[in-house]
């Protein structure tokens, strides 16, 4: 995805944000809506996030797997990460231009036999061991500074499970990469 089409994303990411809040029209939206092409017609795996500009986390949410056009994904979990991720209170208008959006595109999930080949800020981590499941993006390891060990028990804990049960047999990992794309701040 080139730079225009990055900051379009973005964009439509903060104006569905700005239109729940504001009431306002979605001039982006309507527009993609109309064109409904590649690459913002493309189905795929999405996040958006919102920090604060001091870099806390204000609100994740996404989809592993692509369940729409971009056009209309991102403007749907921007709204879900920043008025309904159940960590936080919903977004209020004053906070607005106090927070950063990024948007993760994600690649297809790959299984792997080993929790060792999993490679630090390159490889998105999905756990599941049997009903229990989580989710990091490639991301989060290297922003929290953790090692594999460190970023796999923080993942077995948000999963549910004792910090040490990635190393369990029954536990499965998938990976995947992803492009990730946040607003300028300066």
């Amino acid at each position: 995805m080139n730079c225009v089409e990055q900051k379009t994303l973005l964009a439509l990411a903060r104006e569905a944000i700005t239109s729940t809040l504001t009431h306002c029209e979605t001039p982006i939206y309507d527009q993609m809506k109309r064109e409904d092409q590649p690459p913002y017609s493309n189905e795929l795996g999405c996040f958006v996030t919102i920090h604060t500009k001091e870099g806390t986390l204000r609100g994740c949410i996404g989809n592993l797997w692509g369940r729409g056009p971009l056009w209309q994904e991102v403007p749907k979990l921007a709204r879900e990460s920043a008025f309904s991720d159940p960590r936080f209170h919903p977004l209020r208008a004053e906070e607005l231009e106090q927070v950063v959006l990024e948007i993760s595109l994600l690649s297809k999930l790959q299984s792997i036999d080993d929790w060792k080949q999993i490679r630090i800020g390159i490889d998105g981590v999905l756990l599941s061991h049997g009903y229990h499941r989580s989710v990091f993006l490639p991301q989060v390891a290297t922003e929290q500074g953790w090692d594999l060990e460190t970023m796999l028990s923080q993942l077995a804990m948000k999963a549910g499970l004792d910090p040490e049960a990635y190393t369990d047999q029954a536990c499965r990992f998938e990976v995947f990469q992803a492009q990730v794309y946040k607003e300028d701040v300066s």
